[in-house]
């Protein structure tokens, strides 16, 4: 949303200027120079204290060196002199301190004072304000979450500070995977297929999936299906769950609430659905990527840049929780829970949070040349030929069938788990679970009726080549 925001105070234009050193501002401004516009334009507010053209200026580029406080009193001494730009600048950062009313209340003034000078409101205002909106949603949903530590790294390789079990998979760097165009790749335990994000024709980040093959080449590589992943912007950064099914990832587009924020979506029979955005306090009007789960240790890991320190990330280390319970929205800590600008709000008084995380040396890239574990057993014709990996498909329609199996495996076993967990309170006496125990059985019929579909499915396909 800052984004979109410092995009309109650029494409301002209509501003009267009463200095040379104000248009020399407005320049220099555009050009990025911003502590030469603080220096510039100090001695004229001196002189000068009611200009709104220089303090609007001199704000906006206190706000974009990340001076937020200072700008604060210069941008409302514009807004007084009915610079309507310098409420739309403190409508950002309202926004970016999680001040939803705030940001309002200076949207508001900035379309007043549009009209009051006829002139025609930017159609991306009426983007920034939905963005808006869905930040008052998320603020009535934040999560509750115990976040046990936080850890400040260079935005560079940042991933690689994620300590993942190796039955979660591996973070890797792309050149190390001979994808020299992907900052990072994920690649799941069974090292048969790896996911990254590549720029297609028009320059956005698509997810990417290909196989990994016996010798460790990447082999077919293709987008992801799925419902509209991309959401007209960038997708980037994916994480595959070890049920195969569940996908995070982050983008940027329609329904980001800063640059990037981390999406859920899971697979259907025909690709991935419609992703959700996983709200607060995950996501901010910053950038926030690289959600990754670790079932074995019991840890999740996101990355944001939210607290704006030059060059650097903040990756969070949290305890995933299986329900989603969300922060009473009366609690009076409500948006510093959201903010996480006390992580240690975030956790019961006297409760031991020590994880057990894997050795922080332990190799992430996987042995390129130790061939993939075995994933399965399948016989394949009348000489019953054994196939143990997707590699070993000539087919790609056997492939995609194969690996619809798999996926239906991987929901068998995690019904059964559930309704083993079910099963037992029931016999234990509870009652409750009833419903839900007739449910999990109803899916794992369908899950199990999947499963010989595509196995057979992936058999007849290979047998046509």
């Amino acid at each position: 949303m800052r984004k979109l925001i410092y995009a309109l105070i650029l494409s301002a234009t209509a501003i009267a200027t009463y200095a040379t050193p104000v248009d020399e501002a407005r320049k220099l401004y555009r050009e990025g120079e911003y502590e030469q516009v603080v220096t510039l334009l100090e001695p004229v507010i001196k002189k000068s204290p009611r200009n709104g053209n220089a303090n609007y200026w001199y704000g906006a580029s206190l706000a974009a060196l990340g001076r937020t406080d200072e700008a604060i009193a210069p941008l409302k001494r514009a807004v007084e002199r009915n610079v309507p730009e310098a409420a739309l600048a403190l409508a950002g950062i309202a926004t970016g301190n999680y001040e939803a009313a705030d940001a309002r209340e200076y949207y508001d003034k900035y379309e007043s004072l549009m009209k009051k000078g006829r002139r025609d409101i930017p159609d991306e205002v009426a983007e920034v304000q939905s963005k808006l909106v869905l930040m008052e949603n998320m603020l009535s949903r934040v999560e509750k979450i115990a976040v046990v530590d936080s850890l400040i790294v260079d935005a560079e390789s940042f991933f690689s500070h994620y300590r993942l079990s190796p039955e979660a998979g591996s973070l890797v760097d792309g050149a190390t995977v001979h994808l020299p165009d992907a900052e990072m790749a994920f690649v799941p335990q069974n090292n048969t297929a790896i996911l990254y994000a590549e720029a297609d024709s028009l320059g956005n980040f698509v997810l990417m999936s290909a196989d990994i093959l016996d010798d460790g080449s990447i082999d077919r590589p293709h987008p992801i299906e799925g419902d509209d992943l991309a959401g007209g912007g960038n997708a980037e950064y994916p994480f595959l769950m070890a049920d195969g099914l569940t996908l995070y990832y982050a983008n940027d587009g329609e329904g980001s609430l800063g640059g990037y924020d981390i999406f859920l979506t899971r697979r259907g029979d025909d690709g991935y659905l419609q992703p959700q955005n996983i709200g607060m306090p995950y996501n901010s009007p910053y950038d926030d990527y690289l959600m990754a789960i670790d079932e074995t240790t019991g840890a999740g890991w996101w990355a944001t840049d939210r607290n704006r320190i030059p060059g650097k990330v903040t990756i969070y280390i949290f305890i995933p929780s299986e329900n989603r319970v969300n922060v009473d929205a009366d609690d009076p800590n409500l948006v510093a829970l959201a903010k996480l600008s006390d992580i240690s709000l975030t956790r019961e008084p006297g409760k031991d949070y020590t994880l057990r995380l894997p050795d922080p040396d332990r190799k992430q890239v996987p042995d390129r040349n130790t061939k993939p574990a075995a994933s399965f057993e399948l016989p394949i014709g009348p000489t019953s030929k054994i196939y143990h990996n997707l590699s070993d498909f000539k087919s790609a329609e056997a492939r995609k069938a194969m690996s619809r199996a798999i996926n239906s495996r991987a929901e068998i076993n995690n019904i059964e788990n559930r309704l083993e967990e079910l099963r037992e309170a029931y016999r234990t006496g509870d009652r409750s679970q009833t419903a839900d125990i007739l449910n999990l059985e109803h899916q794992l019929d369908e899950a199990r009726a999947n499963y010989i579909r595509y196995t057979n499915m992936a058999i007849a396909e290979e047998l046509k080549h």
